[in-house]
């Protein structure tokens, strides 16, 4: 106990530290372009690298920043990472350009941080790169964080070079309006509707007793269409949303029961809430505590209680409201003295009664 209160008084002052003076914990690295592919010519392109050998493509290389320059870890700043990927899709290398997170406050070192990003090597960027599943923290624990930012960082931008290059194809789906039309509706109404979807972890999938009891058993859905966000969120809940929307924003809300918090502390202390994201596409959506609007119950006849809940904004224009998305979610836990991690997901499709027919 007294270690931890020293550690977290280091931490306190650090951070100010920090705060007071940018380039403190700075961290900045020449590179190669063949540090990630090698190969004997490199032609570029827009935004990323061709490699050739011998005259044939053998992949392509892409720096972070030019692709997923949004997403910003503990710091409030853009973890720069080169990137490389076979023309299959396998990565082939990363390396850390830049970054400025303070893992060394909470006791790891660069080798833990490079550790990390190594188990990317060999992955493929045509499937799932999600944190708790493919891709382990047990190198970087304690700084979940930037540990999620960064698999954004580089899952995302793989995904739109790959794109970008032919090896991803989107099935195109034609964008349609959402309704403004409002109309009352229950709980059970809203539910029979699919307006809401649910992921479920439970005390055994954290290693605690109580079997299939929940430990997180959260549910989801898009507030904006006023039939779905008026109705749960109820009329005051819903206008400070509207105020608080820009042009092309979004918003989900998100709720739960149980023990379990999927909210976690995280934000309090970095602004990013690292236990779960939205990804729609090649694109990923990390939230921070400028994103974030607290309720805390449900407004619908018939709603039930509830422990915690949020309405986070999507400040994103390319997020398209009527196309399906997914949800993620990860959950820290300890067995022991060893920290474990659970990733569970949910697709969600907004359903035709809430769209302009």
């Amino acid at each position: 106990m007294k270690k931890a209160l020293v550690l977290f008084i280091m931490f306190v002052f650090a951070s100010a530290a920090y705060a007071d003076k940018p380039k403190f914990l700075e961290h900045r690295y020449e590179y190669k372009l063949e540090d990630v592919l090698k190969a004997d010519k490199y032609e570029k392109k827009d935004r990323y690298w061709e490699a050739y050998i011998a005259g044939k493509l053998v992949g392509y290389i892409f720096l972070s920043k030019d692709w997923t320059a949004q997403h910003v870890g503990y710091s409030g700043k853009h973890m720069e990472t080169l990137v490389g990927f076979d023309t299959k899709g396998a990565i082939t290398g990363v390396k850390i350009v830049f970054h400025a997170e303070p893992i060394v406050l909470i006791g790891l070192k660069q080798d833990n941080y490079d550790n990390f990003i190594k188990q990317y090597i060999g992955k493929s960027v045509l499937q799932g790169m999600s944190v708790g599943n493919e891709i382990k923290m047990d190198a970087i624990t304690g700084a979940t964080v930037t540990a999620v930012v960064q698999n954004a960082i580089i899952a995302e931008g793989a995904k739109k070079v790959a794109a970008s290059a032919g090896l991803i194809k989107y099935a195109a789906q034609q964008s349609h309006k959402i309704s403004q039309k409002f109309e009352p509706l229950s709980w059970k109404e809203l539910m029979d509707t699919g307006a809401m979807k649910n992921i479920l972890i439970t005390k055994e999938d954290v290693g605690q007793q109580g079997g299939k009891d929940p430990y997180i058993d959260l549910s989801f859905g898009l507030a904006t269409p006023p039939a779905i966000g008026k109705n749960a969120l109820g009329e005051r809940t819903y206008a400070q949303l509207l105020q608080s929307l820009k042009e092309g924003d979004s918003a989900v809300f998100i709720f739960s029961n149980g023990p379990g918090s999927f909210k976690g502390s995280g934000f309090a202390r970095g602004g990013v809430f690292e236990r779960f994201h939205v990804e729609q596409d090649d694109r990923t959506y990390v939230f921070t505590d400028k994103d974030y609007i607290m309720f805390t119950e449900l407004a619908a006849n018939g709603a039930p209680t509830i422990k915690e809940g949020g309405i986070f904004i999507i400040r994103a224009k390319d997020f398209d409201q009527s196309k399906p998305f997914k949800l993620k979610l990860i959950i820290s836990y300890r067995i022991g003295v060893d920290s474990k991690f659970k990733a569970a997901a949910s697709d969600y499709k907004l359903p035709d009664k809430f769209m302009e027919q």
